[in-house]
């Protein structure tokens, strides 16, 4: 019974231990009146970066079955925050260099209607997953 007891504890662990928990994200955003850089822990799956001093949310999406593709999404004041053409999310490969990310204030477009959104920002990201 012992061994049996100990045989589960082992195979029940052993997942566990062979994937990382999370990986580093160091981050930058600056925007025409302030800027604000850090660094903290993210989970694989849905990351929150909150940027307190400049009232914007970033949320990572990465999988740690495709560690090679993130989607990126901004998140602040109504009327922010968009990427290029106004879409609400990039997808971007983490890699050396950290990809520069411009968002945008404005309208998101709707049906064949695009709007010209005035830039608020950019966005820095640079990943250590190992």
């Amino acid at each position: 019974m012992k061994f049996a007891t100990a045989f589960i504890s082992a195979v029940l662990l052993m997942p566990a231990s062979g994937y990382a928990k999370d990986y580093r994200l160091d981050y930058g955003v600056e925007t025409p009146t302030d800027s604000d850089a850090g660094s903290t822990a993210c989970p694989y799956g849905v990351c929150h970066v909150k940027v307190e001093k400049l009232n914007l949310t970033v949320i990572i999406f990465l999988s740690r079955d495709d560690p090679d593709h993130a989607r990126i999404q901004i998140e602040g004041k109504p009327g922010c925050c968009f990427f290029e053409l106004g879409a609400p999310s990039q997808r971007i490969v983490p890699g050396d260099p950290p990809p520069r990310l411009r968002f945008f204030t404005g309208v998101a477009p709707r049906g064949l209607l695009y709007f010209q959104n005035e830039p608020a920002g950019n966005l820095y990201l640079r990943f250590h997953l190992d």
